[in-house]
Protein backbone atom coordinates (compact mmCIF):
# COMPACT_ATOMS: atom_id res chain seq x y z
CA UNK A 1 0.00 0.00 0.00
CA UNK A 2 1.28 3.40 -0.91
CA UNK A 3 0.55 6.93 0.24
CA UNK A 4 -1.88 7.44 -2.63
CA UNK A 5 -3.92 4.47 -1.45
CA UNK A 6 -4.03 5.86 2.10
CA UNK A 7 -5.26 9.21 0.76
CA UNK A 8 -7.93 7.40 -1.26
CA UNK A 9 -9.08 5.58 1.88
CA UNK A 10 -9.31 8.92 3.69
CA UNK A 11 -11.38 10.45 0.89
CA UNK A 12 -13.65 7.41 0.83
CA UNK A 13 -14.05 7.62 4.63
CA UNK A 14 -15.11 11.27 4.33
CA UNK A 15 -17.70 10.31 1.71
CA UNK A 16 -19.00 7.54 3.96
CA UNK A 17 -19.09 9.99 6.88
CA UNK A 18 -21.17 12.43 4.82
CA UNK A 19 -23.67 9.71 3.86
CA UNK A 20 -23.81 7.53 6.99
CA UNK A 21 -22.16 9.55 9.76
CA UNK A 22 -18.70 10.01 11.20
CA UNK A 23 -18.76 6.71 13.09
CA UNK A 24 -19.37 4.78 9.85
CA UNK A 25 -16.57 6.68 8.08
CA UNK A 26 -14.13 5.97 10.90
CA UNK A 27 -15.27 2.34 11.10
CA UNK A 28 -14.24 1.99 7.46
CA UNK A 29 -10.99 3.92 7.83
CA UNK A 30 -9.74 2.79 11.22
CA UNK A 31 -11.73 -0.39 11.81
CA UNK A 32 -11.16 -1.92 8.40
CA UNK A 33 -8.20 -0.36 6.63
CA UNK A 34 -5.94 0.88 9.44
CA UNK A 35 -6.93 -2.02 11.69
CA UNK A 36 -5.98 -4.58 9.05
CA UNK A 37 -2.48 -3.13 8.65
CA UNK A 38 -2.14 -2.75 12.42
CA UNK A 39 -3.00 -6.46 12.82
CA UNK A 40 -0.43 -7.37 10.18
CA UNK A 41 2.21 -5.40 12.09
CA UNK A 42 1.33 -7.12 15.38
CA UNK A 43 1.59 -10.56 13.73
CA UNK A 44 4.92 -9.69 12.11
CA UNK A 45 6.28 -8.44 15.44
CA UNK A 46 5.14 -11.63 17.18
CA UNK A 47 7.19 -13.67 14.73
CA UNK A 48 10.26 -11.71 15.74
CA UNK A 49 9.68 -11.29 19.46
CA UNK A 50 11.99 -14.11 20.53
CA UNK A 51 14.80 -13.42 18.10
CA UNK A 52 16.65 -10.97 20.26
CA UNK A 53 17.47 -11.82 23.84
CA UNK A 54 16.24 -9.44 26.49
CA UNK A 55 18.61 -7.33 28.54
CA UNK A 56 17.68 -9.20 31.70
CA UNK A 57 18.35 -12.73 30.43
CA UNK A 58 19.95 -15.03 32.96
CA UNK A 59 23.57 -16.08 33.01
CA UNK A 60 22.55 -19.64 32.13
CA UNK A 61 20.90 -18.56 28.89
CA UNK A 62 22.47 -20.52 25.97
CA UNK A 63 23.66 -17.37 24.23
CA UNK A 64 25.55 -16.35 27.38
CA UNK A 65 27.14 -19.78 27.70
CA UNK A 66 28.08 -20.31 24.06
CA UNK A 67 30.74 -17.70 23.69
CA UNK A 68 31.48 -15.37 20.82
CA UNK A 69 31.23 -17.96 18.04
CA UNK A 70 27.69 -18.96 19.06
CA UNK A 71 26.64 -15.31 19.23
CA UNK A 72 28.09 -14.64 15.78
CA UNK A 73 26.43 -17.74 14.36
CA UNK A 74 23.13 -16.69 15.91
CA UNK A 75 23.44 -13.17 14.48
CA UNK A 76 24.22 -14.53 11.00
CA UNK A 77 21.29 -16.94 11.19
CA UNK A 78 18.93 -14.14 12.18
CA UNK A 79 20.24 -12.00 9.34
CA UNK A 80 19.94 -14.83 6.80
CA UNK A 81 16.51 -16.13 7.75
CA UNK A 82 14.70 -13.13 9.18
CA UNK A 83 15.65 -10.26 6.88
CA UNK A 84 12.27 -10.32 5.13
CA UNK A 85 10.19 -10.28 8.34
CA UNK A 86 12.38 -7.51 9.76
CA UNK A 87 11.90 -5.44 6.61
CA UNK A 88 8.16 -6.14 6.71
CA UNK A 89 7.98 -4.78 10.27
CA UNK A 90 9.90 -1.64 9.28
CA UNK A 91 7.66 -1.13 6.23
CA UNK A 92 4.45 -1.60 8.23
CA UNK A 93 5.67 0.75 10.98
CA UNK A 94 6.40 3.43 8.41
CA UNK A 95 3.10 2.83 6.63
CA UNK A 96 1.11 3.06 9.87
CA UNK A 97 2.89 6.26 10.89
CA UNK A 98 1.94 7.84 7.55
CA UNK A 99 -1.56 6.38 7.78
CA UNK A 100 -2.00 7.85 11.28
CA UNK A 101 -0.94 11.29 10.02
CA UNK A 102 -3.44 11.06 7.17
CA UNK A 103 -6.23 10.07 9.57
CA UNK A 104 -5.31 12.95 11.87
CA UNK A 105 -5.44 15.35 8.92
CA UNK A 106 -8.83 14.00 7.82
CA UNK A 107 -10.80 13.80 11.07
CA UNK A 108 -10.79 15.96 14.20
CA UNK A 109 -9.38 14.87 17.53
CA UNK A 110 -12.88 14.88 19.04
CA UNK A 111 -14.22 12.64 16.26
CA UNK A 112 -11.32 10.22 16.68
CA UNK A 113 -11.61 10.15 20.46
CA UNK A 114 -15.37 9.58 20.29
CA UNK A 115 -14.98 6.75 17.80
CA UNK A 116 -12.09 5.04 19.61
CA UNK A 117 -13.75 5.25 23.01
CA UNK A 118 -17.07 3.88 21.72
CA UNK A 119 -15.71 1.31 19.31
CA UNK A 120 -16.52 -2.30 20.24
CA UNK A 121 -13.47 -3.51 18.39
CA UNK A 122 -11.14 -3.03 15.48
CA UNK A 123 -11.67 -4.90 12.26
CA UNK A 124 -15.40 -5.46 12.69
CA UNK A 125 -18.24 -3.09 12.14
CA UNK A 126 -20.91 -5.41 13.50
CA UNK A 127 -21.37 -6.39 17.09
CA UNK A 128 -21.25 -10.07 18.01
CA UNK A 129 -24.54 -11.78 18.74
CA UNK A 130 -25.54 -12.00 22.39
CA UNK A 131 -25.56 -15.81 22.24
CA UNK A 132 -21.76 -15.87 21.92
CA UNK A 133 -21.43 -14.26 25.33
CA UNK A 134 -22.76 -17.42 26.98
CA UNK A 135 -20.36 -19.68 25.04
CA UNK A 136 -17.21 -18.65 26.87
CA UNK A 137 -13.82 -20.24 26.27
CA UNK A 138 -10.20 -19.49 27.01
CA UNK A 139 -9.57 -18.85 23.32
CA UNK A 140 -12.40 -16.29 23.24
CA UNK A 141 -10.96 -14.61 26.32
CA UNK A 142 -7.49 -14.43 24.78
CA UNK A 143 -8.85 -13.05 21.50
CA UNK A 144 -10.86 -10.43 23.39
CA UNK A 145 -7.84 -9.43 25.47
CA UNK A 146 -5.68 -9.17 22.36
CA UNK A 147 -8.28 -6.98 20.66
CA UNK A 148 -8.51 -4.72 23.73
CA UNK A 149 -4.73 -4.33 23.76
CA UNK A 150 -4.69 -3.58 20.03
CA UNK A 151 -7.40 -0.94 20.46
CA UNK A 152 -5.44 0.67 23.30
CA UNK A 153 -2.30 0.73 21.14
CA UNK A 154 -4.26 2.36 18.31
CA UNK A 155 -5.67 4.94 20.75
CA UNK A 156 -2.15 5.76 21.91
CA UNK A 157 -0.91 6.05 18.34
CA UNK A 158 -3.72 8.25 17.06
CA UNK A 159 -4.55 10.32 20.12
CA UNK A 160 -0.93 10.77 21.22
CA UNK A 161 0.05 11.85 17.71
CA UNK A 162 -2.75 14.39 17.82
CA UNK A 163 -1.40 15.80 21.11
CA UNK A 164 2.11 15.95 19.65
CA UNK A 165 0.89 17.85 16.57
CA UNK A 166 -0.90 20.47 18.65
CA UNK A 167 2.18 21.18 20.76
Amino acid sequence: MESEQVQEYCREALQIAERAGTHAGLSFLIGEKFGLNFSLLRKARRKLQFLYPSDDMSADHPLNQGGRSLKMSYALTVQEHYTAPLEQVKHLESLLADFAKAILNTFSQDELRSYLESSPGIGSDTEEPAELETDFSVDNLLLEAEEILALEDIKKLLLQNQKDQTN
